[in-house]
Protein backbone atom coordinates (compact mmCIF):
# COMPACT_ATOMS: atom_id res chain seq x y z
CA UNK A 1 0.00 0.00 0.00
CA UNK A 2 1.36 3.61 -0.81
CA UNK A 3 2.31 5.48 2.23
CA UNK A 4 1.23 9.02 3.01
CA UNK A 5 4.44 10.16 2.41
CA UNK A 6 4.76 8.94 -1.66
CA UNK A 7 1.47 10.75 -1.64
CA UNK A 8 2.89 13.77 -0.42
CA UNK A 9 5.80 13.97 -2.63
CA UNK A 10 3.87 12.46 -6.02
CA UNK A 11 1.15 15.39 -5.06
CA UNK A 12 3.91 18.17 -4.60
CA UNK A 13 6.02 17.13 -7.39
CA UNK A 14 3.03 19.00 -9.83
CA UNK A 15 1.03 21.35 -7.11
CA UNK A 16 1.03 23.05 -3.70
CA UNK A 17 -1.12 22.15 -1.32
CA UNK A 18 -3.13 24.01 0.19
CA UNK A 19 -3.06 24.35 4.15
CA UNK A 20 -6.69 23.25 4.45
CA UNK A 21 -5.44 19.60 2.77
CA UNK A 22 -3.61 16.79 4.93
CA UNK A 23 -2.48 13.59 3.67
CA UNK A 24 -2.41 10.46 5.92
CA UNK A 25 -4.04 12.82 8.79
CA UNK A 26 -7.79 13.21 9.91
CA UNK A 27 -8.11 16.79 11.13
CA UNK A 28 -11.82 17.35 12.43
CA UNK A 29 -11.85 20.84 11.52
CA UNK A 30 -14.47 22.72 9.70
CA UNK A 31 -13.34 23.84 6.40
CA UNK A 32 -10.09 20.73 6.10
CA UNK A 33 -9.89 17.95 3.73
CA UNK A 34 -7.89 14.85 2.79
CA UNK A 35 -7.26 11.34 2.45
CA UNK A 36 -6.63 9.15 5.27
CA UNK A 37 -5.76 5.58 5.24
CA UNK A 38 -8.84 3.76 7.24
CA UNK A 39 -8.65 0.04 7.48
CA UNK A 40 -6.02 -0.67 5.03
CA UNK A 41 -7.73 1.44 2.51
CA UNK A 42 -7.69 4.88 1.40
CA UNK A 43 -10.42 7.60 1.86
CA UNK A 44 -11.03 10.99 0.61
CA UNK A 45 -12.54 13.00 3.72
CA UNK A 46 -14.23 16.43 4.17
CA UNK A 47 -15.61 18.49 7.10
CA UNK A 48 -18.48 20.89 6.60
CA UNK A 49 -18.97 24.44 8.28
CA UNK A 50 -21.21 22.22 11.16
CA UNK A 51 -18.06 19.74 11.69
CA UNK A 52 -19.90 16.84 9.90
CA UNK A 53 -17.79 14.89 7.80
CA UNK A 54 -18.18 12.81 4.71
CA UNK A 55 -15.54 9.84 3.80
CA UNK A 56 -15.18 8.84 -0.19
CA UNK A 57 -13.34 5.42 -1.02
CA UNK A 58 -12.17 3.06 -0.68
CA UNK A 59 -9.18 3.76 -3.59
CA UNK A 60 -6.01 2.10 -4.70
CA UNK A 61 -2.54 3.34 -4.70
CA UNK A 62 -2.97 5.03 -7.87
CA UNK A 63 -6.90 6.04 -7.32
CA UNK A 64 -6.23 7.95 -4.26
CA UNK A 65 -3.48 10.66 -6.33
CA UNK A 66 -5.98 11.44 -8.85
CA UNK A 67 -8.74 11.59 -6.20
CA UNK A 68 -6.79 13.61 -3.88
CA UNK A 69 -5.65 15.95 -7.26
CA UNK A 70 -9.32 16.10 -8.22
CA UNK A 71 -10.56 17.32 -4.77
CA UNK A 72 -7.64 20.02 -4.90
CA UNK A 73 -8.94 21.16 -8.03
CA UNK A 74 -5.97 19.79 -10.23
CA UNK A 75 -6.84 16.92 -12.22
CA UNK A 76 -5.28 17.82 -15.65
CA UNK A 77 -1.97 17.82 -13.83
CA UNK A 78 -2.41 13.98 -12.73
CA UNK A 79 -3.54 12.29 -16.22
CA UNK A 80 -1.41 9.39 -15.80
CA UNK A 81 -3.46 8.45 -12.45
CA UNK A 82 -6.91 9.06 -14.10
CA UNK A 83 -9.71 6.75 -12.54
CA UNK A 84 -10.90 3.47 -14.50
CA UNK A 85 -14.80 3.27 -14.56
CA UNK A 86 -14.76 1.28 -11.34
CA UNK A 87 -13.14 4.17 -9.24
CA UNK A 88 -14.67 6.26 -10.90
CA UNK A 89 -18.21 4.96 -9.84
CA UNK A 90 -16.09 4.25 -5.99
CA UNK A 91 -15.49 8.38 -6.48
CA UNK A 92 -19.39 9.23 -7.03
CA UNK A 93 -21.06 6.62 -4.67
CA UNK A 94 -18.97 5.46 -2.23
CA UNK A 95 -19.71 7.86 0.58
CA UNK A 96 -19.99 7.57 4.68
CA UNK A 97 -20.90 9.08 6.90
CA UNK A 98 -18.52 8.59 10.02
CA UNK A 99 -15.45 6.08 10.26
CA UNK A 100 -18.02 3.48 11.79
CA UNK A 101 -20.13 3.26 8.61
CA UNK A 102 -16.41 2.14 6.94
Amino acid sequence: MISKKEINDILQSKLKIREDFTVGEFARKPGMCGCVDIKGGWYLYSVDDHNDCIFTGPFNDKAIIYACAVKLHSGKLFQEYRFTNEEFSVYMSNHFYSINDI
